[in-house]
């Protein structure tokens, strides 16, 4: 285990495209297998434009003692824009630090987080975080995952990283 470690270690910022097959992943289960594409959350499209997240800077990506992978990011939701419907195969956190985000989940009432405030992302659960308002909205994501693994699946067709494109969310 401990060699595979560190072989893992050396691929370094290459690790965000690695497939959850591959360096000390928890899964091989794909969630575009299980869930096939998506466009609706509940039964209704979430509201916002389609766009990915701007000015997406890493605050932290390193190993942590168990060997996981631990990634913070801080990113830019702009007014009017959601991202693609997507799962976390291992849950995640974010931070509004300021404007507020609609977060959509699968089985839950839409929820509005205004700066200031943080929400969980289920693992496994169809999603959709949006910026309804029209101030930006600046982000943290935080994410425990393999070494291997990808913080984001996206499932809905049209979003770039989603089914039927090659470019990463």
């Amino acid at each position: 285990m401990r060699k595979r470690l560190f072989a893992c270690m050396a691929l370094g910022a290459a690790l965000v495209a690695v497939s959850v097959t591959g360096c000390g992943g928890s899964s091989t289960d794909d969630p575009r297998e299980r869930f096939g594409e998506l466009t609706t959350i509940n039964g209704k499209t979430p509201a916002g434009t389609l766009a990915p997240l701007v000015d997406v800077k890493p605050m932290l990506d390193t190993l942590t003692a168990d060997g996981d992978r631990l990634l913070v990011t801080r990113g830019v939701r702009k007014a009017g824009t959601r991202v693609g419907i997507h799962v976390h195969q291992w849950g995640g956190h974010t931070c509004v630090l300021s404007g507020e985000i609609t977060d959509f989940v699968e089985g839950r009432e839409p929820s509005k987080y205004p700066a200031g405030t943080c929400y969980y992302m289920p693992p496994d659960t169809p999603m959709s975080a949006a910026n309804l308002g029209t101030e930006d909205a600046v982000l943290i994501d935080t994410f425990t995952l393999p070494v291997d693994g990808n913080p984001i699946t996206i499932l809905e067709p049209g979003y770039p990283g989603g089914p039927g494109t090659t470019t990463a969310p």
